[in-house]
């Protein structure tokens, strides 16, 4: 059992942890800034780009807000724009079509909540992976020992080598690892969960 935050719509090496371990969602972390709990990363036709959900801050209160009721600012146009970005990106590639629909509904939800709009996500892809798993949450508190840090830290995302896989704009720029698991969906469909599978990660996992 390891215990990952909810992080919007997450890294391979997130998802290499979905499959090859039981999860728990714990929300019992204190929400930290600039972490994967609100932005991912995806290819676009300018290399890398980074997509953040807006967070509703209060100064007064943002040093005692939890995982658990973290608000999204909906007043922002934020949906529309990633899922603007998200299509210019993807929409070339092999399957963004095949899941394009269907996944547009689950993205434009009503979520007030960020762990529950991720969770939502994460379910979704489960789902098209065919990841038969419970989603299960805690709020119990964890020992930093249990809890590896490496999975929200957004400055990680290029910090791992993973096998090569077609990208869209290789002929413009190189391979980049372990970018949102939607550029592997996108990019290798049905596939995507045998390249999970065999991935070889487990000097990532923290006993």
């Amino acid at each position: 059992m390891i215990h990952l935050v909810p992080s919007y719509l997450p890294s391979i090496i997130y998802y290499w942890h979905i499959v090859n371990f039981n999860v728990t969602y714990n929300l019992s972390m204190k929400y930290q800034k600039q972490t994967t709990r609100n932005r991912c990363l995806i290819m676009s036709s300018n290399g890398a780009q980074k997509l953040i959900i807006p967070i509703k801050h209060n100064e007064k209160k943002d040093e005692n807000l939890h995982d658990h009721n973290v608000k999204i600012d909906n007043r922002q146009n934020w949906k529309t724009k990633h899922w603007k970005s998200i299509q210019n990106a993807y929409r070339s590639s092999p399957f963004f079509e095949f899941y394009e629909e269907e996944f547009s509904n689950v993205f434009f939800n009503n979520e007030k909540l960020l762990y529950s709009s991720n969770i939502n996500m994460i379910l979704h892809i489960n789902q098209i992976l065919g990841i038969k798993k419970e989603i299960k949450i805690s709020n119990k508190k964890i020992t930093h020992d249990k809890y590896d840090k490496r999975l929200i830290d957004v400055k990680n995302y290029s910090n791992y080598d993973i096998p090569q896989y077609n990208q869209v704009f290789m002929s413009k720029f190189k391979f980049i690892s372990n970018l949102s698991i939607l550029d592997l969906l996108f990019n290798m469909g049905p596939k995507s969960i045998n390249y999970l599978t065999d991935l070889k990660l487990s000097q990532f996992h923290s006993n």
